[in-house]
């Protein structure tokens, strides 16, 4: 009975514990070269991406944010919903005042039953890009129900995942410019030649510049149109795999942009080591990028999909894994090709105007060092360099999967815990049309979003509260929100949307306008009210819609946005305000900001003794040993 007991206490103990964990994060400039290529770099704790903050479930976070860059800024915790703490959520304009250069700013967040990989950036101007930004990960209670199950094919296999998942890598994927993203952007306000022509893509940091060949681009087929069907003349591709710009300013051609360049480097790229004798290895991937959509596959392998956006999902069997900007998914691989490289590929999509073919890699490193007893006995050899077997390649360079290669099917990522929308009709619907009206500007509903002086949660004090780009909804209301592309519009790509403050779900999405009144109208077969996918972030289909669903019961002002870095800071979000007459007992005045100074060390820290789940605590070891002298 004493032994039950003990094991029991092994179990919930770090759930109990609840701390606050402190970070000190310093953002300062330097000179990097993450593809081989130097350039000024916007660094986190001199280092980028920026240092992995972690927690448990059911803990507090406290994060310093030390501004020693020349220019304003804010991090936004990208997905956390932020439930009593609407301006902690790190959005100029409508959360709080940037943290001004030589300032700093505390961001206090209770994470309540919040769990899983999530990610921090810059959500000032286009500073993200420049290499604002890091993971985020909630460890997970060691109660809560896991997806597991399935993939378990003997009695040691499920041991073996837990451990796989609470040893996860985290990776964060973007593409890459070769400039400073102020220069970027500039060249296209002037121009109005969308910035869609990345210099390389990166993971963790890391990644090579990677000249399409002139073979490769006289015969890469690459997508067009609203759907991604047919193909375009390959010829068009230049040096980085690039189309020329669809559209410009008056006055403007491609005689006013720079020479496209480009040389091939050969920076190191970042190695997951992976233990063969333990059968499986996890990673957290995240598309972190500014401009591109990326497909990721893992060569010889498939990749079993268990999380997406941070919330465990019944498990889908991949060999190409679509990520839209801002999605996050959880994979696990299982361990049984022979030990060596692997590549794990990431390429950009091409859908529409956002054209460019490009690939780069990481590598998947089985650790042989460790398996010399599995290796000799099973007659399996050590491969010194990347295996790379065409036959176990499942994209081709412009990310299309090739014919045997199961994509994910985002529509079937049901959620474990059966969590299923209110079935009654919607309290209210809101159209919202996707447009590009010029170039240079993008509208979620009619007018462009320019950022407000006063933060909108301070009400009416604030010059955004009564703003034609804040919305103010009923509280505890059920909403459905239907985005479509206007027939008008200028621009014919897919857009991910992401909604701050909240979950929601995806009940379906389609081609061409909405073609239904409301989503009661609408057929069994075209919304799904049964088991949609909950996200975060979720795609807008190109020329297409889509309709998400969810309950106004958190109090804040909540941007609601295009995650394509240059549609954002071009004029395409709202604010969406709940619970209005509540804030101000929410938000009294701006809080925990302070103005230019001396900032402190640069320094990361936990509270407390106990330790992360992954890490195990002092007293969770003294109570698993004695379990063990008991049995």
């Amino acid at each position: 009975m004493l032994a039950t007991t003990l094991l029991l206490l092994i179990c919930e103990l770090q759930a109990v514990c609840a701390i606050t964990r402190f970070y000190n994060l310093t953002l300062h400039s330097g000179v990097r070269s993450p593809d081989g290529y130097p350039r000024e770099v916007y660094l986190i704790n001199d280092q980028q991406p920026g240092p992995l903050i972690e927690a448990n479930q059911g803990d507090t976070l406290e994060v310093t944010v030390f501004n020693n860059l020349t220019v304003e800024n804010t991090i936004h915790w990208h997905g956390l919903l932020q439930r009593g703490t609407p301006d902690m959520d790190g959005v100029p304009g409508v959360t709080q005042f940037p943290i001004p250069a030589g300032g700093n700013f505390t961001y206090r967040m209770p994470l309540g039953d919040q769990y899983g990989f999530y990610w921090y950036h810059s959500h000032f101007k286009t500073y993200y890009d420049d290499a604002v930004r890091g993971p985020l990960l909630i460890h997970p209670s060691p109660s809560l129900q896991r997806p597991f199950e399935s993939l378990a094919k003997n009695a040691t296999d499920l041991p073996a995942l837990l451990q796989a998942e609470r040893n996860a890598t985290p990776v964060l994927l973007a593409d890459w410019y070769h400039n400073l993203s102020n220069s970027v952007y500039q060249e296209y306000m002037t121009t109005g030649a969308f910035p869609n022509c990345v210099d390389s893509l990166l993971a963790n940091g890391r990644g090579r510049v990677q000249c399409l060949p002139d073979s490769r681009a006289m015969s890469t087929p690459v997508s067009s149109g609203g759907t991604g069907g047919g193909q375009m003349q390959s010829t068009a591709l230049n040096a980085l795999g690039c189309t020329p710009p669809m559209m410009f300013n008056p006055g403007y051609s491609m005689d006013s942009l720079p020479a496209v360049t480009c040389n091939n480097t050969s920076s190191p790229l970042l190695t997951i080591p992976a233990n063969y004798s333990q059968g499986w290895l996890a990673l957290h991937l995240v598309n972190a990028a500014a401009t591109s959509k990326l497909r990721v596959s893992l060569d010889a392998h498939s990749m079993f999909v268990f999380a997406a956006d941070g919330l465990y999902v019944e498990m889908q069997e991949v060999k190409v894994l679509p990520i839209s900007i801002g999605q996050r998914y959880s994979v696990m691989i299982r361990l049984d090709q022979k030990p060596g490289k692997y590549y794990l590929r990431f390429a950009s999509y091409p859908v529409g105007d956002m054209q460019q073919v490009i690939e780069d890699q990481a590598i998947i490193q089985y650790d042989a060092s460790c398996t010399m007893t599995a290796i000799v006995s099973t007659g399996l050899t050590y491969t010194a360099i990347p295996y790379d077997d065409p036959r176990s390649i499942w994209m081709l360079l412009n990310g299309s999967a090739k014919a045997q290669a199961r994509v994910l099917n985002e529509k079937n990522l049901a959620p474990l815990n059966s969590n299923t929308p209110p079935s009654s009709p919607a309290d209210l619907t809101k159209v919202f049309t996707i447009n590009q009206t010029d170039p240079v500007v993008w509208v979620v509903d009619k007018y462009p979003y320019s950022e407000p002086q006063v933060p909108v949660i301070y009400g009416n004090s604030s010059d955004g509260w009564t703003a034609n780009t804040t919305i103010h909804m009923p509280y505890n209301a059920t909403i459905d929100v239907v985005m479509q592309i206007a027939n008008d519009s200028m621009d014919v790509m897919g857009h991910p949307m992401h909604l701050h403050g909240h979950k929601f779900w995806v009940l379906g999405s389609g081609s061409g306008p909405f073609p239904y009144s409301s989503v009661d109208d609408a057929p069994r077969s075209a919304i799904n009210l049964q088991n949609p996918p909950y996200r975060d972030t979720v795609e807008l289909p190109a020329s297409g819609w889509v309709v998400i669903r969810y309950i106004t019961d958190n109090p804040g002002g909540w941007l609601f946005h295009c995650h394509i870095q240059w549609h954002l800071v071009s004029g395409m979000a709202l604010v969406l305000v709940e619970g209005d007459d509540l804030l101000p007992g929410i938000v009294s005045a701006p809080r925990n900001i302070t103005t230019p100074g001396v900032s402190q060390p640069s320094v990361t820290s936990s509270s407390g003794t106990d330790q992360l789940t992954p890490r195990g605590g002092g007293m969770l070891l003294a109570v698993a040993m004695l379990y063990i002298l008991l049995v």
